[in-house]
């Protein structure tokens, strides 16, 4: 009776900590979707200089022209997101921030051939 109880609460346990919402860059990815009439995908990891994923950072997508993207990276300091589709890869600055950190660095990845479909940037970030 007692070990059920306790695998009872584990379970509730784990279930309130499930995510609730999706967000970009969330648990809740679907990749059948991520490109559907959106311009090429942005995507990438935010960590420290240690390399641990640094969690919660805002990644800001930012054309030349037009509107940011702000996103938030992920417990595994992921993040995903889009900008129209009229705008060229080669015209979007990422940075990262979050409070207790400076970004030092950030790492463009360019995919093989001509391929504009996904944009990889990572950003390294070093406590203050």
């Amino acid at each position: 009776m007692l070990i059920r109880a306790i695998a009872l609460s584990i379970a509730l346990v784990i279930g309130m900590a499930a995510p609730t919402t999706a967000f970009a860059g969330g648990d809740d990815y679907d990749a059948a979707n991520d490109v559907k009439g959106a311009g090429p995908a942005y995507f990438g990891f935010v960590r420290d200089t240690r390399g641990s994923p640094v969690t919660d950072a805002q990644v800001v997508l930012q054309p030349k022209k037009g509107k940011a993207v702000s996103l938030k990276s992920n417990v595994l300091g992921l993040y995903r997101g889009h900008i129209s589709k009229d705008v060229l890869p080669d015209d979007v600055q990422v940075s990262c921030a979050k409070a207790g950190y400076k970004q030092t660095r950030v790492n463009r990845r360019t995919p093989p051939g001509n391929n504009t479909m996904f944009v990889e940037t990572e950003c390294t970030m070093q406590r203050q």
